[in-house]
Formats: structure tokens, C-alpha cells, sequence
């Protein structure tokens, strides 16, 4: 099933291809400054311009993962908090230096990690887990206190069928693995477009 892409209505399919290189260059400049004390070049660029679709504000991931494929970090927002080219240079920092899960990357590791960016469509209520897509569908499941998400891509990458991933998820949030069939939980559901660079 194809997934509309967030900045489709913004840009040609091309363009579209544009933009998503521009991102992920701007998340890996927004890095490689703080750790060398560089300048920001392409982010001046686009805070300049101030054009669609770099100011459209809506939910984002900036995902670091080792050229095996390891996480190395993921921060994000599921609603948008600013425009895009505020966002993504802000979160990419906040995976580097930030994610309580691992150690702050180090200038050694520059040219051995791989930046995917997530663009999350709107939330929708679901009333039935049952109907909640694997692979395509990124799931927030709430009870009471407890919250936790996951991305659409994480379920294929695990290779984990609807229940796993939501027992895991439930896990995530601070619940027992079949708290996800508690009446109170409540599911809301996303899409994503995802891009990332290619590993070298």
C-alpha cells in the first residue's frame, strides 16, 4: 500500500526527492557543527527562504543507526512543534547527544552513521488493535499514565507480527506485555513517510 507523503502537496515527485536529501543533509550538518563547532550553512539557507515545504510544521523522527543497522538513537515529535527546517536539525542533535539509551555520538563515529528521517501524518483514533496495520501503521497506545510509541518501520524490522509488537510496545510503556488487551488502552494510529541515507 503506498503511503501519501506529508509534503507531496507541496512538491512534484522529483522535488519530493530533493527535499528529502536536503533534510537528511540538513539533520547530518546540524551534527557534524556541534561536534566540529562548525557553521550551518544549508540551515541559514532554508530560514532565509522560509518556503514550503521546509516550514510546514507537523510530527517527525530523526533516527541514527550504525552502518550494521544498530540504533545509535531516535528522538521525535508526533505533532509538529515548528517548521520542518527548525525540527530536524533540533531533533538529529537530541538523538546524538541526547537519547538517555546510549552514550553521545563522538566525531569518530561521523562517517559511520546512517540518518533516517521520519514526516508522521496526522493521528487517528482506532476503537479495534485488530485493525491496526503492521508495517504500515506507527502505533501510540495510552493507559492511563503510561504512553509509548512506536514508528511504522519498527515492527518489519523486527520481524514481529501484530501481537508481539504491541506486547512490546505495552513493555515500552511501563505495562505488563498483554496490557495492550486492557479495555482502558487506548490506540492511535499514523503513517510515515521514511527516507534515509544510503549506507557508503
Amino acid at each position: 500500500m503506498q503511503i501519501l507523503s506529508p509534503i507531496q502537496p507541496s512538491c512534484g515527485g522529483n522535488m519530493q526527492h530533493v527535499v528529502q536529501k536536503e533534510l537528511l543533509a540538513l539533520a547530518r550538518e546540524a551534527i557534524t557543527s556541534t561536534l566540529l563547532h562548525g557553521q550551518m550553512p544549508l540551515y541559514e539557507k532554508l530560514k532565509a527562504a522560509n518556503e514550503r515545504p521546509y516550514n510546514l510544521e507537523m510530527g517527525c523522527f530523526v533516527t541514527l543507526k550504525t552502518k550494521e543497522g544498530n540504533l545509535r538513537g531516535c528522538i521525535g515529535n508526533l505533532w509538529g512543534k515548528g517548521p520542518l527546517f527548525q525540527e530536524i536539525p533540533s531533533l538529529a542533535r537530541q538523538a546524538a547527544f541526547s537519547d538517555p539509551r546510549f552514550h553521545p555520538v563522538n566525531k569518530d563515529e561521523l562517517d559511520h552513521l546512517v540518518i533516517e528521517i521520519s514526516l508522521l501524518s496526522s493521528m487517528q483514533s482506532i476503537d479495534d488493535w485488530t485493525a491496526i496495520r503492521v508495517g504500515i501503521d506507527g502505533v501510540l497506545l495510552t493507559h492511563g499514565y503510561h504512553r509509548a510509541v512506536f514508528l511504522p518501520q519498527v515492527a518489519s524490522e523486527q520481524g514481529w507480527d501484530l501481537p508481539t509488537m504491541l506486547s512490546n510496545l505495552s513493555l515500552k510503556a511501563g505495562l505488563y506485555p498483554q496490557a495492550y488487551l486492557d479495555r482502558a488502552c487506548r490506540f492511535e494510529v499514523f503513517q510515515a513517510e521514511v527516507f534515509g541515507e544510503e549506507p557508503l
